[in-house]
């Protein structure tokens, strides 16, 4: 049914175009200045078919819960007296063929839920791409991930054995290159009958490359202030804690650079308050930052998936997640009008002063 949906044959094929890979990095529109309604409105078409296939899925959804809840209630148990058995004549022997009822409730679910999974497929691969060219010509690709040697230099990245990536933003505003994206590192771990991954990040990571511009050193802003910043201190590879003069700001961030001058250039009241402003949209839980090389890498950590489709029972129509959405970029494109203030001769000048 979803492939019908979706074939040349649909009325809403010409919406729900397979995307092929990311293209170039295409100049971002400024949507700051665009109203919310007129934004719903340009957006109206794919919405409306979205929802579509979201009342297609919740129907068939809700058929299966109706068929799933007295299949359980009366397969359940008696798979599991069949279970009881099974073990109860292989406890003389290694040999097991019980667990027909976990097979069976497993399958079973998976069954119940899968129109949620195709839902939310379709709204990845065939809306989102065009969504996120109506958030001023990003492109997006749904397996997509920021390139990890782009962000090792940062600093800031923790040691990991696996990178895993979704939800990739690519975009370029004001020369400055745009990558976010959601990320999950993984670290390996060991006991004594098996190896398995715990993680030790997982959130959201925002990418900004300047390409023509590059920071003299190398600094890192913590909002954690805790542990995290005890191993930045230990870690830092030459990095000292920055003397900033406001006391404000001390008591949101604590601040590491090799250069004191620009760190007090870089992280000016304006741009703490734009960070501040993206970590709280973000619904963050802890936030890191560094200013290297001609980049600026953000992580903040977060539980929350932020783009996936609101729970099938939502209409798609529904302007919310669409509108945070919209709010979201536009604080990462305020950080990036900071970040264009950025004048290498105003750091030396101030450099040459401070030693006068």
């Amino acid at each position: 049914m979803l492939q019908a949906f979706l074939s040349g044959n649909s009325p809403f094929s010409k919406i729900f175009t397979p995307s092929g890979p990311p293209p170039e990095p295409k100049e971002v529109e400024d949507l700051r200045g665009m109203s919310d309604q007129e934004f719903l409105r340009h957006s109206k078409e794919q919405l409306e078919a979205l929802e579509v296939l979201r009342q297609e899925k919740y129907a068939v959804y809700k058929k299966r819960k109706m068929i799933a809840w007295p299949a359980g209630a009366i397969l359940g148990p008696i798979l599991g007296y069949v279970d009881y058995w099974l073990l109860w004549l292989q406890s003389s022997n290694d040999d097991g063929a019980a667990g027909l009822s976990v097979l069976f409730m497993g399958a079973l679910y998976a069954w119940v839920t899968q129109p949620k999974r195709q839902y939310a497929s379709a709204y990845k691969v065939e809306i989102l791409p065009k969504l996120a060219s109506l958030f001023g010509n990003f492109s997006y690709t749904p397996g997509g991930q920021i390139p990890v040697e782009q962000m090792q230099p940062s600093k800031i990245l923790p040691a990991h054995d696996k990178y895993e990536s979704e939800d990739h933003f690519i975009g370029k505003y004001k020369e400055v290159g745009i990558q976010f994206c959601e990320i999950n590192l993984q670290q390996r771990r060991r006991s004594k009958n098996r190896t398995y991954y715990v993680s030790i990040f997982k959130g959201l990571a925002i990418l900004l490359d300047m390409s023509k511009k590059r920071f003299y050193g190398h600094t890192i802003l913590d909002k954690d202030r805790g542990k995290v910043s005890e191993w930045f201190a230990s870690r830092s590879h030459g990095l000292k804690k920055a003397n900033m003069v406001d006391p404000e700001f001390e008591k949101l961030f604590d601040a590491y650079t090799n250069d004191q001058v620009e760190a007090r250039y870089l992280i000016d009241p304006v741009m703490i308050e734009k960070l501040k402003a993206l970590y709280e949209e973000y619904d963050g839980e802890k936030m890191v930052a560094a200013f290297y090389e001609s980049k600026m890498l953000i992580l903040i950590s977060s539980k929350h998936n932020h783009f996936e489709p609101a729970d099938i029972s939502v209409p798609a129509t529904d302007p919310e997640s669409v509108l945070n959405m919209k709010k979201e970029i536009g604080e990462v494109l305020s950080i990036i009008d900071q970040l264009d203030l950025y004048d290498p001769r105003k750091v030396e000048e101030a450099r040459k002063a401070s030693v006068q």
